[in-house]
Order: structure tokens, then sequence, then C-alpha cells
């Protein structure tokens, strides 16, 4: 009789988890990630407490061709999904450069060094450093940087983020586009100056 009943509950199991297969990726965040940084962790939903984690940047804006450093401070985590963004973008932006043990590039927004991700499900310590280059051009006036991070399976924070670091003044990765956007401001002032009768 026991013998029976194991094999009508493996009768009726065995179709619900091909059904409902559990995803996980313990060699890395897929590409599919990238945009809305949601691991896809079936049933199991972000933590809703306060982030245990932060960014530690080494400076407070960013100039084309100097590379930055970034540490995610806080315990030690077994999963990560971590881009730079433009303000108010999902696009990822600039490239990784080679990223520590246990951690390995993800190709995101077209970018094969667009974001960095776990390649293992072994711890990364808080010392853990990730160097990060601005783009050659098109640089935003200021970029954030944005994580998930996960302290195991079922344990993750997302939208995870940095202080803003700004262009630098000295940046030469967005003087163009920066001088076609104050142009595009000036030519709307004037017209709403000419439609009150200033002009």
């Amino acid at each position: 009789m026991a013998y029976w009943n194991s094999f009508l509950l493996f009768s009726l199991m065995a179709p619900w988890t091909m059904l409902c297969p559990s995803h996980a990726f313990p060699t890395g965040a897929p590409a599919s990630a990238c945009e809305n940084m949601l691991p896809i962790h079936t049933g199991i939903q972000p933590q809703k407490s306060p982030v245990p984690y932060e960014f530690l940047v080494s400076t407070p804006s960013f100039l084309n061709g100097q590379p930055v450093n970034v540490q995610i401070l806080g315990s030690a985590y077994r999963g990560l999904l971590l881009e730079a963004r433009a303000f108010g973008s999902t696009a990822a932006l600039g490239f990784w450069q080679t990223p520590p043990n246990n951690t390995k590039l993800l190709q995101c927004s077209g970018n094969p060094q667009g974001a960095v991700t776990h390649s293992n499900t072994n711890l990364k310590p808080r010392q853990a450093s990730y160097t990060w280059l601005p783009p050659n051009s098109g640089c935003p006036s200021a970029v954030i940087f944005v994580a998930t991070v996960a302290q195991s399976h079922d344990i993750y924070w997302t939208n995870v983020k940095s202080k803003v670091i700004w262009r630098n003044s000295k940046a030469t990765c967005g003087a163009e586009s920066f001088i076609r956007s104050l142009s595009a401001d000036a030519a709307i002032f004037s017209f709403f100056l000419i439609l009150l009768g200033y002009i």
C-alpha cells in the first residue's frame, strides 16, 4: 500500500514540476534580466525590508577615460547584477572592466561589457571592487549605479542604488550633446518669451 501511495504521489507531482519549473541562475543573471533587474526565482519576491547594502563609489564625478571603482558594502552576498545607468534610464551605460573572482561580464543593451553578474554562488566579500569606464561619447550629465543583490536564492533586494555621480566639467564625452541641449532649451525659452510678449 505504501508503495502504491508513493507511486501515486510521484505520478501527480512529475507533470506539475514540468509545467511549473523552478528557475534559478547559479552561474549568472540572464540577459533577459538586464532591464528590470529581477531574478527569475519562481514564486519568490524581493525583500521589502530596508536594503542592507550600499555603494561606495571612488569619485563624485566621472571623466571619460578615467576608471570609477565601485564596491557594494554590507554582508557577503552570492548573487549580483550590477549596471551603470543614465539617471531615469534602464539602459546599461559604459563598460565594466575585468570583474573580480566569482563574477563575470554580462551583455546588456547590446554591450558585451554592459553589466556584471555572479559566475557562481560562492560568497562575494565586501572588499570586491568593480571597475567601470564611462562611454567615449554620449555621456549623460549624471550617472547612478544600480544593482540586484542576493544573499541566497530566497533572499534578495532589487533597486539598490548609489548616489548620483556627475559628469566632470572636463569630460569631453558629452560636451556636444550638452551644447545641443542648451541650444534647444534656449530656443524653447525664447518661444515662450515671444508668446508672452517679452520679445
